[in-house]
């Protein structure tokens, strides 16, 4: 029986693999596991007569002299692989994958009147942290891959009634996850979506009863948002400052945080006295940050560097980019690293705007084409705007408001 022979799921990874790219046949033992991953009968899978064969090798498709539509075996197969869920398991294992998540949750105690265990809860509480490192230097569509597999195994227990405290810890994990969801489709150019899923990320915050992480949900919004120059800066603004607000007095890092973003906001409206207010706020704000408290000074510095720049602070931003640096590095933090860097550029465009704008082109280069997500080219367009208007013609300074257009 197969409960007594499975194989090891590295092994089977393995053997998916090969089978794929035709390299081994499909033993019974296999076509039992792979039948009941898909959730289709052997039979249908593989075909009646290939369930005698223990190791004959599938013909390839370019080599199968079949009419369309009479496709059996490997081509059923192949459909069945390269179905758009394997995106998240990085091709062919996803469904294995999936199966083995059900039964793990399946077999967990549920919480008393609750539809979820307490394993499940703390997986996908742990799962946020993986999404994030994810998120700070792979491309959008691997992420939102990942957070689409968590985010469809939350939902059906999100709508269902549990417990209060449940409903909390329940609320608490998905809402990061589905500040996360937005952010992507901000990457990925989709407002409405993205919109949609701030309004998610807001709701199940607030359900959460956790004050703090309403705050932090809000101030993320405005982080992701702010690139996008058809947003309103205004409601933006307001955006932070309930952010801020929510966040109360006690000093905190979501305080400290909440503070740095509306600052950024002021920067990018122009405002930059009152950025530079701001900020300063913000960093007396860390200064007074309990020992019990995560400092995530990085935060801090990242946006010292974004203010200080552009309200053309010489020897703070440079000051700041130096700290910033030193906790986004380009192999960890791709993204934050290319906008620091190009923050650092804006800074002297007034004064080489030759210079800046070719710095602008090439740190922008050194993201690869398919991870040259938005937030990161946008941040070029601070390098242009600070350009002077008679020198927007040089040939670097052209291509690079070419580069930014559109985006």
């Amino acid at each position: 029986m197969i409960d007594r022979q499975r194989p090891e799921i590295d092994t089977l990874i393995s053997y998916v693999k090969r089978w794929e790219a035709d390299k081994v046949g499909i033993s019974e033992r296999y076509r039992l596991v792979y039948a009941t991953a898909f959730g289709i009968p052997a039979d249908e899978l593989f075909g009646t007569a290939a369930l005698d064969a223990q190791s004959v090798p599938p013909p390839t498709l370019e080599k199968d002299p079949r009419p369309s539509g009479q496709e059996e075996g490997p081509v059923r197969r192949r459909d069945l692989l390269h179905d758009g869920a394997a995106l998240a398991a990085g091709a062919t294992v996803a469904p294995i994958l999936t199966t083995l998540t059900r039964a793990w949750q399946e077999s967990q105690p549920r919480l008393p009147g609750a539809s979820v265990s307490q394993a499940m809860i703390d997986d996908w509480t742990a799962g946020y942290a993986v999404h994030m490192r994810s998120y700070v230097i792979d491309a959008p569509q691997i992420v939102l891959a990942g957070l689409t597999r968590d985010w469809a195994e939350m939902a059906p227990h999100l709508s269902k009634g549990q417990p209060q405290d449940v409903e909390r810890d329940l609320a608490h994990a998905a809402a990061k996850h589905a500040y996360l969801i937005a952010g992507t489709a901000v990457q990925l150019g989709d407002q409405r979506l993205a919109g949609r899923w701030w309004l998610t990320a807001r709701d199940l915050a607030d359900r959460s009863g956790d004050g703090l992480l309403s705050a932090y949900t809000r101030s993320w919004e405005v982080t992701n948002r702010i690139a996008e120059p058809r947003e309103n800066l205004t409601e933006l603004l307001t955006l932070a400052r309930d952010a801020r607000r929510r966040a109360g007095r006690r000093p905190s890092t979501t305080l400290m945080y909440a503070t740095t973003v509306e600052a950024e906001v002021l920067a990018f409206m122009g405002r930059h006295d009152a950025a530079v207010g701001t900020i300063r706020r913000a960093e007396e704000t860390f200064d007074r940050l309990p020992s019990s408290e995560p400092s995530r000074e990085e935060l801090l510095r990242f946006d010292q560097s974004c203010v200080y720049s552009l309200a053309g602070r010489h020897r703070d931003a440079d000051e700041a980019q130096r700290a910033a640096h030193s906790f986004y590095g380009p192999d960890t933090h791709l993204y934050s690293s290319a906008q620091l860097s190009l923050y650092g550029a804006a800074l002297h465009a007034r004064s080489d705007p030759d210079e800046a704008s070719r710095r602008a082109l090439d740190i922008i280069g050194t993201v690869p084409p398919d991870r040259r997500i938005k937030r990161v080219v946008l941040t070029a367009r601070h390098v242009l705007n600070a350009v002077p208007e008679q020198a927007r013609k040089l040939p670097a300074a052209r291509e690079l408001q070419a580069l930014t257009t559109g985006v």
